[in-house]
């Protein structure tokens, strides 16, 4: 039990660590806490899939800090730069940019698998903490809903995890298909309502595959997280 707390403590120090980073640029702060549904796709040697594995559920947090548009447009319009000149000159250009937003922060997921080979049943349970990255373009919706839609790249790495085998665990740790790091890329949506001038509510949802795996010849594993999630964007 002990055990699983580090990946939430080093969450929250990283998070602390960024806020500091990016205090000077007026961040927006996002919260987000959810279910993720994982699909596990094991291919042995002769590149064959390995049938009995089930998709398990397992818990996911993200701490990230937001940037709402890529520019201000009430900023640019009393700028005097190059750019804001040409943004000037140019507003279908400057209404793109700012419907453009990101995300950069944390994540903590447990990717979870169970399943069952000759009569024989099993489990897996592992905790990942990783760097995620979302671009998205928010779409304006009325009575203060809106919808973002968004690209996303993520990278991972083991913190725990066991394998139930026969009345045995096993550590995940040290085995190269789960301690490998494991780079994600797929997309999501947020459905959000503004509460306040400081608080956002949305419900989420994304789906992510990873794209790195063993060489041509080896058995390879790779995973299809779909996430489900609520959470809260504070404002400035």
């Amino acid at each position: 039990m002990i055990s699983k707390l580090y990946p939430l403590r080093g969450l929250i120090l990283g998070a602390v660590f960024i806020g500091i980073l990016f205090q000077s640029q007026a961040q927006q702060f996002k919260l987000t806490q959810g279910v993720a549904i994982t699909q596990f796709n094991y291919q042995n040697e002769q590149g064959q899939n390995v049938q009995g594995l089930k998709s398990g559920s397992g818990l996911a947090f993200a701490l990230a800090f937001h940037k709402a548009s890529l520019v201000d447009s009430a900023k640019y319009k009393l700028d005097q730069t190059p750019f804001a000149i040409y943004l000037g000159q140019n507003p279908k250009i400057a209404k793109l940019l700012s419907l453009i937003n990101y995300d950069l922060g944390l994540q903590f997921t447990q990717l979870n698998a169970v399943g069952d080979i000759q009569n024989n049943a099993f489990s897996y349970q592992t905790d990942y903490i990783g760097f995620q990255g979302k671009l998205g373009v928010r779409i304006p919706l009325p009575w203060k809903f809106s919808l973002n839609l968004q690209g996303i790249a993520s990278v991972n790495k083991i913190v725990h995890g066991n394998q139930l085998l026969i009345n045995r665990y096993i550590d995940l740790s040290d085995d190269a298909q789960f301690a490998q790091i494991k780079i994600m890329a797929g997309y999501g949506a947020e459905f959000e309502k503004r509460f306040s001038d400081k608080l956002v509510g949305f419900f989420s949802y994304q789906q992510t595959q990873t794209l790195n795996s063993n060489p041509v010849g080896l058995s390879t594993l790779n995973f299809k997280p779909s996430m489900f999630s609520v959470g809260i964007r504070l404002l400035n």
